[in-house]
C-alpha cells in the first residue's frame, strides 16, 4: 500500500526513503530500491544524503571505503559533509581529490593551512592554486602578522 501510494503521489527524488543504515529498515530500503528500479548513482546519492543528514560520519566514511569502485567520487561525499556543517569531515575526502578540486574544497571548509600545503606541493604544475589560496587567506595572514 505504501509503495503503491509512493508510486502515484511522489516523484522518486521526493520519496522519503528510510535511512539506509538502520539494520531494521535496510532490507525495506533495498526492496524499495529494486521495486522502483532506482539507478545505482541515485541510490548512492540518497544514501550519502541520508547519512550526512544524520551526521553519521563513520558510516558515511565506511560506505565510501567499502565500495570497490563507487559511482560517486569523493567530491560528492565532501559536498554532503560541507552542506551539513562538518568541514573537518569534508577535508578527509579532499585528500582523495586531485589538487585542482581539493584546494577550493579545503578553502570552503576554512582549512586554509591544508589548502596552502596542497597548493605548495603542486606549485610547479598549477601555480594558480597558490594564488587562489593567497587570495582567500591573504587578509587573515596579514592580520595575523
Amino acid at each position: 500500500a505504501y509503495a503503491e501510494r509512493l508510486r502515484t503521489e511522489f516523484r522518486m527524488s521526493d520519496t522519503p526513503l528510510p535511512p539506509p543504515h538502520w539494520s531494521v529498515q535496510a532490507a525495506y530500503a533495498e526492496r524499495l530500491r529494486s521495486e522502483f528500479r532506482i539507478p545505482e548513482k541515485r541510490w548512492w546519492r540518497c544514501k550519502v544524503s541520508g547519512l550526512s543528514q544524520l551526521h553519521d560520519w563513520p558510516s558515511l566514511w565506511s560506505f565510501f571505503a567499502s565500495a570497490r569502485r563507487p559511482p560517486l567520487g569523493p567530491a560528492a561525499f565532501a559536498e554532503a559533509c560541507l552542506a551539513h556543517g562538518a568541514p573537518e569531515q569534508a577535508a578527509r575526502y579532499a585528500a582523495l581529490l586531485p589538487a585542482a578540486q581539493a584546494v577550493p574544497l579545503l578553502l570552503r571548509a576554512e582549512d586554509v593551512a591544508a589548502a596552502r600545503a596542497v597548493a605548495a606541493r603542486h606549485r610547479d604544475k598549477a601555480p594558480e592554486l597558490l594564488a587562489m589560496v593567497d587570495a582567500h587567506g591573504g587578509a587573515e595572514r596579514r592580520n595575523a602578522s
